[in-house]
């Protein structure tokens, strides 16, 4: 597993924000996870197909590679809030695929992607505004690097993700520019 050195550098402002996540209400979940989904999409968006298709380097991914991690991951943290919230430990199926850097096997193209982001946001927060008028946060599921999260910490963890991956989209803007 390769930690980024943003992330590691970052990893106790990143437990900070997903903590205060934990004691939110769902309103102010999605206000908070909003604003970060809208501003990564928002970059994706600014990429025409060509240059999201591009690396910036060998050993680093383009747009498209980061567009198609950023929606896999976003589907899981929604299937995580939900089963999480109402006491359900996730199936073996319901992670399939996961872990740090976890990278589909598609064939998608970049607008295909965006739109199924676009989707995944609206579904994970949904999956915030549904949940329990109690959910269940004594029940939590390990995430690699940050350790066991519950429901409203997932959905924590997605602001902390797409904050990561502003940065990152950043930055390979700015070496395709350069």
């Amino acid at each position: 597993m390769v930690i980024s050195q943003d992330i590691q550098s970052n990893k106790e402002r990143y437990l900070a924000i997903m903590a205060g996540h934990g004691t939110m209400s769902p309103e102010d979940i999605v206000a908070s996870v909003t604003e970060t989904q809208t501003e990564l999409h928002a970059i994706f968006s600014s990429a025409s197909i060509e240059i999201a298709a591009r690396k910036p380097a060998p050993d680093e991914w383009c747009l498209l590679e980061l567009a198609r991690h950023a929606d896999f991951t976003e589907l899981l943290v929604g299937k995580l809030v939900h089963l999480l919230a109402r006491g359900e430990i996730p199936s073996a199926e319901d992670l399939a695929g996961s872990g740090i850097g976890m990278m589909p096997d598609d064939n998608r193209g970049y607008a295909e992607v965006l739109d199924d982001l676009a989707l995944r946001n609206v579904a994970l927060l949904d999956a915030v505004r549904a949940l329990p008028e109690k959910p269940n946060v004594e029940l939590k599921a390990p995430h690699p690097f940050f350790g066991p999260l519950n429901c409203k910490e997932w959905a924590g963890f997605q602001r902390v993700h797409d904050l990561d991956h502003i940065q990152h989209s950043r930055k390979i803007m700015a070496a395709m520019a350069g």
